[in-house]
């Protein structure tokens, strides 16, 4: 017996059933597998149960005794024979017979079955379960039969295990068969290989880069987006500006949604090419058409801003829209600010609050300790500050200084939390040496009144200057506040 992959293969009978092969003689092999049969071959049970059913091979159709073979072959853990136990259950006869014909036409190694065999078993389909295994098997006749979309498909089952163990050195093999009949994304393959270290070597940018240069010259959208990232690179041999710019490029004009991205957020700035907004717009909106969630939101953010690109609020409110039905976080968070502030839409607290929230509950740290803030406010909600400390804390866990800020004096005041003035000082030392203003603010504050620490204006005055220092007004005042109190 031989062994192709998972399978043993009884190869007395199958050496006569190869359609493109002299010896090629149907008769002699099903009367060897017959042999093969009686010696307790699971494979040549397979094979003569293909002529008994059909009645080849010189041999009078008996679909009966057929079955009865597959079955005992199935019980041996033949999968050929497995998947025809199961589907002479599922199918209806003439349905069954065709689809018997083809699988022996396929044993037969004729190409245009083995590829029909593949796309019924790789996909599944009414008259037959999915079987990547049974895929694989059939197709790699036609990958060894020089078709190169074989040979990278092959390849790539062997690279990921689906079907058949893992093997990088076949994944290699066959993917260079394919790449040598000029198949580009083959190539593409290769250089992802070779720049991951996937396949039979460690990671290896050298020879990743003459893949994918080998492979974006034939025109594969993937491998020029690759050679786009690899000249965006700082510091490399390969680094160049222009060179990324015309690489993404030449994706971009294939769809490729995030060379469109790149190349637009280059236009936008200068980088690489001549700035040119209108063309960067353009680029942004086909990668934003095309479902990239980051054109979105950056062609959002520069048509809200009015700086890199034209100010077109109708345009970020339409993009901030489409992310944010699609769960981006930090574009529910600018429609909340739209909304709370009234910027293109009419202002609404109810709709930012649900913007906000629906962007805290997927952790968006800004989102967070803007819910807390509604809820400390009762803006757009009600009033609630144990909801507001809640939201605080999972912002403050983030390292938000803001919410540190604000649940350190939460804790100091014992609102809406248990009373804890240690922990609250604590967030809001953090948050001050962060250089939080309004941290700042209140060390200042609180140093200076002495209800919930011990009085010490020096260190009030220190706190207050740095939050003065920052364009706090509030910080500013009380500082002059202390010098009138200390010249009477």
């Amino acid at each position: 017996m031989e062994q192709t992959g998972n399978e043993w293969q009884y190869g007395p009978s199958r050496r006569l059933m190869d359609c493109a092969s002299p010896d090629f003689d149907l008769r002699k092999a099903r009367s060897l597998a017959e042999k093969g049969e009686a010696e307790g071959n699971p494979d040549a049970r397979y094979i003569h149960g293909l002529f008994l059913y059909l009645g080849e091979g010189g041999t009078i159709r008996d679909v009966a005794t057929a079955t009865e073979s597959f079955t005992i072959a199935a019980s041996e853990g033949h999968l050929p024979s497995t998947l025809i136990v199961s589907e002479l259950k599922r199918n209806d006869p003439e349905v069954q017979d065709r689809l018997m014909r083809l699988r022996l036409r396929g044993e037969e190694r004729d190409v245009g079955a083995c590829e029909r065999l593949f796309e019924l078993y790789d996909n599944g389909a009414e008259c037959v379960k999915k079987s990547h295994a049974e895929a694989v098997r059939f197709y790699t006749v036609c990958a060894e039969n020089d078709d190169p979309v074989a040979q990278r498909t092959i390849g790539f089952m062997h690279l990921k295990g689906k079907g058949i163990p893992k093997n990088p050195q076949l994944a290699v093999r066959w993917l260079k068969a394919a790449a040598d009949n000029g198949d580009p994304n083959a190539m593409y393959r290769l250089g992802q290989m070779y720049d991951e270290g996937t396949g039979d070597s460690d990671p290896d940018l050298k020879t990743a880069v003459q893949w994918y240069e080998r492979a974006a010259d034939a025109g594969d959208r993937d491998a020029q987006f690759a050679m786009g990232c690899i000249h965006s690179m700082p510091r490399t041999r390969w680094t160049s500006d222009s060179k990324a710019a015309a690489m993404f490029l030449k994706a971009a004009e294939q769809d490729h949604d995030e060379a469109q991205y790149q190349i637009g957020m280059m236009l936008a700035y200068g980088q690489g090419v001549n700035r040119d907004p209108s063309q960067a717009v353009y680029w942004l909106e086909r990668s934003s058409e095309n479902g990239y969630q980051q054109a979105m939101v950056d062609l959002a953010n520069m048509s809200f801003e009015g700086k890199a690109l034209p100010q077109d609020y109708a345009k970020a409110a339409k993009w901030f829209t489409e992310a944010a039905n699609r769960c981006n976080g930090y574009a529910q968070y600018a429609l909340g600010c739209m909304y709370g502030s009234g910027y293109y839409f009419e202002q609404d607290e109810e709709a930012s609050f649900r913007c906000f929230k629906s962007a805290a509950e997927g952790s968006e740290v800004n989102s967070q300790y803007c819910l807390g803030c509604m809820y400390y406010e009762g803006r757009g909600c009600e009033k609630d500050p144990e909801q507001a400390a809640v939201w605080f804390d999972q912002a403050s866990d983030q390292g938000h200084p803001g919410a540190k800020s604000f649940l350190g004096m939460l804790y100091i005041t014992g609102t809406g939390v248990e009373q804890d003035v240690d922990r609250g000082m604590d967030l809001l030392n953090e948050a001050a040496d962060a250089g939080y203003f309004e941290a700042q603010y209140y060390l200042g504050k609180l140093y200076y009144e002495g209800e919930h620490v011990k009085r010490n204006i020096p260190r009030a005055k220190k706190f207050l200057g740095l939050a003065a220092r920052q364009g706090d007004p509030d910080a500013a005042a009380l500082l002059e506040r202390i010098k009138a109190e200390k010249a009477r």
